[in-house]
């Protein structure tokens, strides 16, 4: 004949088991809160580098500007020059 089950084994079983979710639960949480935290750095550095790209960015514009400004006033220069040697060259002629 078997023995009846102890209630406080079975309590003191389903209380275990009742532990051992509860640290799977926390561990899976920690681990979470880790990764989150992570991501958050990597997002921080990902912010930064579009920071640093943006600035980089504006300034080759402004670069590419004061470039395009610089050869429209050296053409007009150029132009002026010709045309300064064509009038030149013309009152030479006999």
């Amino acid at each position: 004949m078997s023995t009846p089950p102890d209630p406080v084994q079975e309590a003191l079983a389903r209380f275990g088991a009742a532990l051992d979710r509860l640290e799977a639960v926390s561990l899976r949480h920690q681990e979470g809160e880790r990764m989150r935290m992570a991501l958050e750095s990597e997002l921080a550095l990902m912010r930064a580098d579009r920071q640093g790209l943006a600035e980089n960015l504006d300034r080759s514009s402004a670069r590419g500007r004061l470039l395009e400004e610089q050869l429209l006033s050296l053409d007009q220069r150029i132009d002026r020059a010709m045309l300064a040697v064509r009038d030149a060259l013309k009152d030479d002629r006999p």
